[in-house]
């Protein structure tokens, strides 16, 4: 019987694999166009992947009766912060978005609102990468390499920990918050991450592989701190996955964890330092 049964979880392992590849081959071209086109088509990308994020929130959040309010009211408070930032600059943008947090947080001792604190992080964590990203896109001088750079070290973190988690195993990270992540998937993640600085290194002018390294191994650890957290939001609730849009990978949330840790790090680095990191 056991010898029977084995090729099973193979098989699905296989078959898991497989549409995770799948959906990347469609993922990635079509973020990468919105990337390097810039202006209203990126800027309408990251509008779109906001509303599925808040959907996803407002699905975790609240039950099905008040679940198109939460997810309308998470949605209509990122959306204005993202305008405010395209109109006024990001400290407007950052403002609006923690001013809109508070005041569901108010409106929920006050009113009816379903778990109004889960709400403001769900505005906090939507609301900040996509400042981040529209910001680092457009307003800072190497702009478009810093963006593709933090993107592309959160895609190969996720390559590189799946991988080696997958093919080495061993000790568990923190088996009560995520019971698949092994340490080998973290230092997966990081060798994966210094892998793509190094790389970055060969095309960008002035860019430093010692400096750019080490920056990599840190945001490989911000973005799997990102993953972490993302899963130990979905066990409070009791949930497996995020949503179900994206075959192989869950939900947006699932895949835009790291996004969420690493874009507002890599943002106010630049901001502090006053240049990309990429110069530094």
């Amino acid at each position: 019987m056991s010898g029977a049964s084995s090729p099973g979880p193979i098989r699905g392992r296989r078959s898991d694999l497989r549409l995770r590849v799948v959906s990347s081959m469609v993922m990635v071209p079509a973020a990468a166009a919105t990337v390097f086109a810039g202006g209203p088509a990126f800027q309408l990308a990251v509008l779109l992947i906001c509303a599925l994020m808040a959907w996803e929130w407002g699905s975790l959040v609240a039950d099905r009766s008040r679940r198109t309010l939460a997810c309308g009211l998470v949605f209509a408070v990122s959306a204005t912060a993202l305008a405010w930032m395209l109109l006024r600059g990001p400290y407007e943008g950052v403002a609006a978005a923690v001013t809109g947090a508070l005041c569901v947080i108010v409106a929920g001792r006050f009113g009816k609102l379903p778990r109004a604190p889960w709400l403001a992080v769900a505005i906090i964590s939507i609301a900040m990468p996509a400042i981040a990203l529209l910001w680092l896109r457009h307003s800072v001088p190497l702009g478009l390499e810093t963006v593709v750079w933090a993107l592309a070290t959160v895609i190969l973190t996720d390559i590189g920990a799946y991988v080696a988690g997958r093919t080495i195993g061993g000790p568990k990270l923190l088996p009560k918050v995520s019971p698949s992540k092994t340490w080998a998937g973290l230092f997966g993640g990081m060798a994966a991450a210094v892998t793509g600085a190094l790389v970055a290194t060969a095309f960008v002018e002035g860019a430093n592989p010692w400096v750019l390294a080490p920056l990599g191994a840190l945001l490989a650890v911000v973005a799997q701190i990102g993953d972490l957290m993302e899963s130990a939001v979905k066990r409070f609730f009791r949930v497996k996955d995020s949503g179900h849009l994206i075959p192989g990978h869950g939900g947006v949330l699932d895949r835009v964890d790291g996004q969420i840790a690493v874009l507002p790090l890599v943002a106010l680095a630049v901001h502090v330092s006053g240049q990309s990191m990429l110069s530094w």
